[in-house]
């Protein structure tokens, strides 16, 4: 394929547009994923068993590439660095698979510059270092690969997609989405000789898998943080289904925001687009709904496939020249910038409140950490009640049980009892009161040890931090 100046121009322009609309979001509060994923990362490099001594719901591939970005540097900057990083090697990576899909360039560039902005919404978390951020790269170039398979009929390409699936798999479990979409298009347009290439493509899918099981701590440790957490209680189809479509409920705005735009786009552009894309939309529904908690950075996962289908949109109202629709398009542009823009110039505590109102211990963590750093040394353990997790990555301090996150305390079994003992025995130098203990022990049974074997040293922005007696 011969690239134009310009069309090599217009790519790049918009892989650096895609690193400037998340730059003023550096400096906002690393969130409790970011923090724990790293905390997860430097305890398990510092020696500690994943999964056992340090728990966390996910493949390791998604610890072992924070541990790789902990070797370039620790920061809150250095995270969101790589995140932007690879928020433009994505847009690239689109473009390319748009180009190859369809052949044309308008659809390829317009769906890139679209990815680039409107798809990196801030409402989306598209600055954080998601798990969806990086399953999605991988899952774009497992698609890629299999294009490159479409045209040269190669195993190795082939078997190159399902291996870069199943890596996408390795770092979110919702990373199945490339892995789907292929076998429903093989089985789609290739009828009964689509045995031999699906077998291909869901066997070098597995080998990572595989990996990841064999190299953990015993096989039944591995399968319940990975597969049966989720299952057991947190996931759509289990638990409250009213719930679900409740926090459902509640990610709409914020989804329209960053998303509206683009799916306007990708209805006028779904006729005539390649069946590849369509499937590949359909795969990442099921992911996201399949999560069942609906956190914005869920959403990530869509923007891929809605960026192609809107540059086909694009693509279409350019050729008929439909003003009322463009018109339509862009009055929705203006509207999603006059909602955006002024977050960028809103102060880390201020775009905090505005992107994630439901978690207000991150406007509060910076002051936290702050104190907790200045009153406990290195080595000494800490217990944040219940979550914020990014409190004992951005303090270097160890948590004092090895769960970080609340619904781990309320979900799985024993995690409870074993705060309340650490706490009996007053393991943790400080314990800091991000949440109401009651939150989740309704027991009153940790409140009452935290009474009697602890007293209040300080008040942190709202926040109370104690002390053993």
């Amino acid at each position: 394929m011969r690239i134009s100046r310009v069309t090599a121009g217009v790519a790049l322009a918009a892989a650096a547009l895609a690193v400037l609309v998340r730059l003023p979001f550096i400096g906002a509060p690393l969130t409790a994923d970011e923090g724990g994923y790293a905390e997860v990362a430097r305890l398990w490099d510092r020696g500690a068993t994943l999964y056992r001594d340090i728990w966390v719901d996910r493949p390791q591939g998604l610890v072992l590439i924070f541990r790789g970005v902990l070797q370039i540097g620790s920061s809150t900057d250095t995270i969101r660095a790589v995140a932007a990083v690879v928020g433009a090697l994505s847009v690239l990576a689109t473009m390319l698979l748009a180009y190859r899909l369809t052949g044309r360039r308008t659809t390829a560039l317009a769906g890139g510059l679209l990815m680039a902005t409107f798809g990196a919404s801030p409402f989306l978390e598209s600055f954080t270092l998601a798990g969806e951020l990086l399953a999605s790269f991988a899952a774009l170039l497992s698609l890629l690969a299999f294009a490159a398979w479409q045209r040269r009929r190669s195993l190795g390409w082939l078997l190159a997609a399902g291996l870069l699936s199943g890596c996408a798999v390795m770092i979110k479990q919702s990373g199945f989405d490339a892995a789907l979409a292929i076998a429903a298009y093989l089985l789609w347009t290739e009828r009964r000789r689509a045995a031999r290439p699906v077998a291909a493509l869901v066997g070098s899918a597995a080998v990572p898998v595989v990996a990841g099981l064999l190299a953990a701590v015993s096989l039944h440790a591995w399968w319940f943080a990975v597969v049966g957490y989720r299952g057991s209680g947190d996931s759509l189809v289990t638990g409250s289904f009213a719930h679900r479509l409740d926090l459902l409920q509640q990610s709409l705005p914020s989804t329209t925001k960053g998303l509206g735009l683009l799916a306007l786009l990708a209805i006028l552009g779904w006729r005539g687009s390649p069946l590849l894309v369509r499937l590949w939309l359909g795969a990442t529904a099921i992911g996201v709904l399949g999560g069942g908690n609906f956190h914005f950075h869920y959403y990530l996962q869509l923007v891929p496939p809605l960026a192609i289908l809107a540059g086909a949109g694009v693509d279409r109202l350019l050729a008929q020249r439909a003003r009322l629709l463009a018109a339509g398009m862009a009055a929705a542009a203006i509207a999603t910038v006059v909602l955006t823009v002024p977050l960028a110039f809103d102060s880390a505590r201020a775009q905090a409140e505005a992107i994630w109102p439901g978690d207000p211990h991150l406007q509060h963590d910076a002051a936290v950490v702050r104190y907790v750093k200045a009153h406990t040394r290195p080595g000494q353990k800490i217990l944040v009640v219940w979550a914020a997790a990014d409190v004992y990555f951005l303090a270097d301090r160890v948590p004092a049980i090895p769960y970080m996150w609340i619904r781990n305390i309320q979900a799985i079994p024993g995690a409870r009892e074993g705060a309340q003992r650490a706490l009996a025995a007053k393991e943790p130098a400080l314990v800091v009161e991000s949440q109401k203990p009651g939150s989740a022990d309704p027991s009153g049974l940790t409140e009452a040890i935290l009474s009697r074997s602890y007293r209040r040293v300080a008040t942190v922005d709202g926040v109370p931090v104690l002390a053993p007696r």
